[in-house]
């Protein structure tokens, strides 16, 4: 079995295995997320916008929730979010949320080295 063959093995395997992770924490960790951000005003109106709970409304909601998370400096700063809010999520549920992002974008740079070593 040659090298390439492998990693295309991998990372096609990857590719499930974090879509799962993704889909596992819109369906299960969202709700319980956005109980934290209940009086914020930005939340509540993309959860009034994208509140039909269709996968794209769930993706929208969560993509809102990553981007607390990730850059929350920013968020702070425009006064979308405050420090309490942020505080009040535990540790364990921000990992939840933004590991299968993180992972997923480096899964995307190992497809970009997978398409420049198959044109090679």
């Amino acid at each position: 079995m040659s090298f390439f063959l492998a990693y295309s093995i991998v990372l096609m395997g990857g590719c499930f295995v974090i879509w799962g992770l993704m889909l596992f924490v819109e369906y299960r960790k969202l709700d319980e997320l956005e109980s934290y951000f209940s009086e914020n005003e930005k939340v509540c109106k993309h959860k009034r916008f994208w509140g039909r709970n269709q996968p794209i409304d769930k993706s929208q909601r969560m993509g809102l929730m990553v981007d607390f998370l990730s850059d929350s400096k920013r968020f702070v700063k425009a006064g979308l979010v405050t420090e309490a809010e942020l505080a009040s999520v535990p540790l364990a549920l921000k990992r939840w949320v933004l590991w299968p992002y993180r992972l997923a974008g480096i899964w995307f740079f190992a497809a970009v080295i997978w398409a420049i070593w198959h044109r090679w």
